[in-house]
């Protein structure tokens, strides 16, 4: 087992979590469209959307990894999975900004790749579920891994909606905006958004309940 984090430290980070993605959806919006980085203006809900993916899967992972009570094969799957993404994230940062060449065709690509590992790892460490379910922390962990593996099948069908109503010429084009060919994958998008944000709340109320309660 590696060293335990401070639990209070970590608990009051989950408590707090979700401010984290609610501003930098705003920061990012209002950035993205007044036009300083490339891409097109971006809607509310593709920016809470964006904005939840890099907070829980770029960040919030690595709180589960500092948990003793998270068995080493759940924090296995977690590894996996922050490995694939820390993987992803820089190289598509350098295609959408430096190269210019990014498609939604690689993103979609690497979402069904992604749940086939974490799949994958699930079915390895089938045997040992019941460790899985054996404390707060763990059960909050293997969560997060559900409501991860609903969203990035969310994920690859945004990418799908989005690639079926860009046009030509619009390659540079990376978010939905407010305008009216984007409401159905804004309708769509908003209402994953609302479930996932859900999760964040009962997740942070969860921890804020173990951080106040009896030790």
């Amino acid at each position: 087992m590696p060293t335990q984090l401070n639990p209070g430290w970590i608990l009051t980070s989950l408590a707090l979590f979700p401010l984290l993605p609610l501003a930098a959806a705003a920061s990012f919006r209002r950035k993205q469209n007044r036009g300083d980085w490339v891409g097109g203006p971006i809607s509310w809900p593709k920016a809470l959307w964006l904005a939840y993916t890099i907070c829980t899967w770029f960040i919030l992972p690595w709180a589960w990894l500092g948990i003793s009570e998270v068995p080493n094969s759940l924090r296995l799957v977690v590894g996996l999975h922050l490995a694939s993404w820390w993987i992803r994230g820089p190289l598509e940062l350098i295609m959408i900004y430096k190269w210019l060449n990014w498609s939604p065709r690689y993103g979609i690509a690497h979402d069904l790749f992604h749940i086939f590992l974490l799949v994958l790892g699930c079915a390895w460490a089938w045997s040992d579920w019941n460790a899985w379910m054996a404390t707060p922390m763990s059960k909050l962990t293997l969560v997060w891994l559900l409501v991860t593996l609903f969203a990035t099948w969310a994920e690859a069908l945004f990418a799908y909606l989005f690639l079926r109503e860009r046009q030509a010429g619009e390659e540079l084009i990376y978010f939905a905006s407010e305008e009216a060919r984007w409401h159905t994958i804004n309708r769509i998008t908003l209402t994953v958004v609302m479930v996932v944000y859900a999760h964040l709340a009962v997740q942070s109320c969860l921890a804020l309940a173990l951080l106040i309660g009896p030790s």
